[in-house]
């Protein structure tokens, strides 16, 4: 008896959603760039509709041409679907945001909505607008914003849930203009956040002080668990790293703990992801041993999936933990209903309800990041998984761990180089302690909870947790010592990214599928790739720069050269502030070696003259020069200064205040000299 032909299905086929994240992703990537009008999207919508119809009709006459109709309909729709969604989400368009009508003589009642985080000179206090009162008017306004508090002697009286009335001293949120460095303009306003005020005590009003018992059930249990943890563990870098582990909550985190687990790569057990959801299942399949009938396994899921979801809620719900949420109740749903599971299919329909929530996680480096590392371990833990077959059970338990390290790997590696330009030599190592730490910890983190009752119990426990940390944080303190020094450097561009990841597709696809096209493909981009990675290397080798940068209250200026820098002038008292705006700069430009050069005044740097003017000078002698850097606290005079050294422009740096630049600007555009202020203009370069 014959059989019908099968055809082979494309993995698009067997997983669909992947063909709707696409357009969907898409029309996102176009409203973040172009941020386009609602009247735009209306000629758009026209105007496909315009194409549609006349395509119709020409099908009439061709039918090989009608099977596109349907195909190029339904992408053209997620697009604009996507664009709309992410257009009705933007704060901008709502008609209450306070951004629509500041007015400086202004007051704003507003609400505390997270612990104030403590900076080096203010408090850090996000808050929600709830109205406006202008004129004597009280109208309602919307919308979140940073307040910086300004430090005095007292400690700070303010906490979260309080009102308070604000001054209307709202600025743009803005960076710093340090070359390379993060976007945070741009991730702030993704997430809805365009103003920030800075102040003093003085100008705030406490108009009602925090009522716990009005406080929503998951906001009261999210501070309960807290309080439990605080009270029972007692070493601050342990409490704090044990409350973002469970609860997602750093406001306690030590900063160099985070960077050393950045650094080795396992500072994805900080985040609220996968891996808690599991636990805490495993947990409430402990608690429901009872139901060990595989017919019954649905019961399970059906309890823990509001568990599940209120876990996540009182985290915070952040993108991966949300993530994780979604992907566990579609696999509880499909258990329930008793359908099949095709991991693929979830992964992408998670990703494509996530988006239609919150369009902006698309550029979340959290989202991306368990994203990717999920779609790793789906397609290749199986493969890497058969690379060795242990007999004793403690093998492939541990082997299970070495396999699950190296397939996530695979994809996250360039996401990690181009976001962290970072990559730990020993990840396997530490991925696999990782894991084994964050199990343990975990669960002693919940029985921490669990016993409060018990002090006795709950404070053993603490001990345990505490002793377990300090054990892990001298194992992950050895891993950064191993890794070399230029691999915290590394580099890759956008463009260089995408090549990496097309080599890494041809390559395994070659590998488990035999597909010859694909290995060209692969080598094809792995020879581009290479040709980028030579000209990076060309343009290091042959840069010459200076650079003067925006680093706070004090002036740091470097001479790049090669792959080297040398400091010219520093503020010695600001290492921390000076090195976050340095780095990226060092990295972006691929000269991370600290280089010393004879101290000067007057540089060349590409057949320009730059003087670093280090004092006040008296004369009427004249020294031209091409860019004149006012590097002293004194009153300069832009036409002085003009005289003497005639620059084709004056640079003036961050010993002076705003409004000393301000007015040396002022003066500077009248007598028409070109003035550089690196506190509003950023950093200087001269390439």
């Amino acid at each position: 008896m014959k059989r019908w032909p099968l055809n082979k299905a494309y993995f698009w086929e067997k997983a669909p959603f992947f063909r709707i994240l696409l357009p969907f992703a898409a029309g996102i990537l176009c409203y973040d760039i172009w941020q386009p009008s609602m009247n735009w999207l209306s000629y758009a919508v026209i105007a496909c509709a315009v194409f549609l119809l006349f395509a119709i009709v020409f099908t009439k006459k061709n039918n090989s041409f009608r099977s596109v109709i349907p195909f190029s309909l339904l992408n053209i729709f997620l697009f604009f679907g996507a664009v709309l969604v992410s257009y009705f989400t933007d704060v901008r368009h709502n008609k209450t945001w306070f951004g629509n009508s500041i007015n400086n003589n202004g007051t704003y009642l507003a609400r505390i909505t997270d612990i104030p985080s403590e900076k080096e000179h203010s408090w850090k206090l996000p808050v929600a607008l709830i109205n406006s009162i202008q004129d004597g008017k009280v109208s309602v306004a919307s919308g979140n914003a940073f307040l910086y508090v300004y430090k005095d002697r007292f400690p700070m009286q303010l906490h979260k849930g309080d009102s308070i009335l604000l001054p209307a001293k709202w600025q743009p949120v803005h960076n710093s203009g340090n070359p390379f460095e993060f976007d945070y303009a741009g991730y702030c306003r993704q997430n809805n956040l365009f103003y920030q005020q800075s102040c003093s005590v003085n100008d705030i009003r406490l108009y009602a002080a925090n009522d716990p018992d009005a406080a929503p059930l998951i906001e009261k249990s999210h501070d309960w668990c807290m309080l439990q943890l605080d009270k029972y563990i007692t070493d601050p870098k342990t409490k704090g790293l044990i409350q973002a582990m469970l609860l997602g909550d750093e406001v306690n985190l030590d900063e160099d703990l985070r960077q050393s687990y950045a650094e080795t790569g396992i500072i994805h057990i900080i985040a609220i992801s996968g891996g808690n959801v599991t636990i805490f299942f495993v947990v409430i399949s402990f608690l429901l041993w009872w139901l060990n009938d595989r017919k019954h396994l649905w019961v399970k899921y059906a309890v823990a999936l509001p568990l599940v979801w209120f876990y996540v809620l009182m985290a915070g719900a952040p993108p991966s933990a949300v993530r994780a949420a979604v992907m566990f109740s579609l696999l509880a749903f499909s258990l329930m209903l008793q359908k099949n599971n095709n991991s693929l299919n979830t992964l992408f329909a998670t990703a494509f309800l996530l988006l239609c929530a919150q369009p902006m996680w698309l550029f979340s480096v959290g989202f991306q990041l368990s994203f990717v590392a999920v779609l790793s371990l789906i397609l290749f833990y199986k493969p890497v998984y058969k690379w060795f077959s242990p007999v004793h059970k403690v093998a492939r338990w541990l082997w299970s761990g070495i396999a699950a390290s190296i397939a996530a790997e695979v994809l996250t590696a360039p996401l990690v180089i181009y976001y962290f330009h970072n990559f730990p030599l020993l990840f396997i190592v530490a991925n696999v302690a990782a894991f084994l730490f964050m199990e343990v910890v975990l669960i002693f983190s919940m029985l921490i909870i669990a016993w409060s009752f018990a002090p006795v119990a709950a404070k053993f426990i603490g001990l345990c947790t505490t002793w377990l940390v300090t054990i892990f944080d001298k194992i992950v303190t050895w891993l950064q010592s191993m890794n070399p020094k230029s691999f915290h450097f590394l580099m890759i561009t956008g463009v260089e990214m995408f090549l990496l990841y097309i080599t890494i597709s041809g390559v395994v696809l070659f590998l488990m599928k035999k597909q010859k096209p694909a290995l060209f493909m692969g080598l094809g981009a792995a020879c581009l790739l290479l040709f980028s990675f030579c000209n990076d290397e060309w343009v290091r080798l042959h840069q010459h720069r200076l650079v003067a940068y925006n680093t706070g209250k004090a002036n740091h200026i470097e001479l790049i050269k090669g792959s080297s820098y040398a400091v010219l002038n520093t503020d010695t008292g600001t290492g921390k502030k000076i090195e976050y705006a340095v780095k990226p700069a060092h990295i972006g430009w691929r000269a991370w070696k600290k280089d010393t050069i004879a101290a000067n005044e007057i540089y060349d740097v590409n057949g320009k003259t730059v003087l670093l003017l280090n004092e006040e000078i008296n004369t009427d002698s004249h020294f031209p020069v091409d860019y004149l850097i006012i590097n002293y606290t004194g009153k300069p005079g832009p036409l002085k200064l003009q005289k003497i050294f005639s620059p084709s422009m004056i640079i003036i740096g961050n010993n002076y205040t705003r409004k000393q630049q301000d007015k040396f600007m002022r003066e500077g555009a009248n007598a028409g000299i070109p003035v550089h202020a690196i506190g509003k203009d950023g950093a200087f370069v001269l390439e």
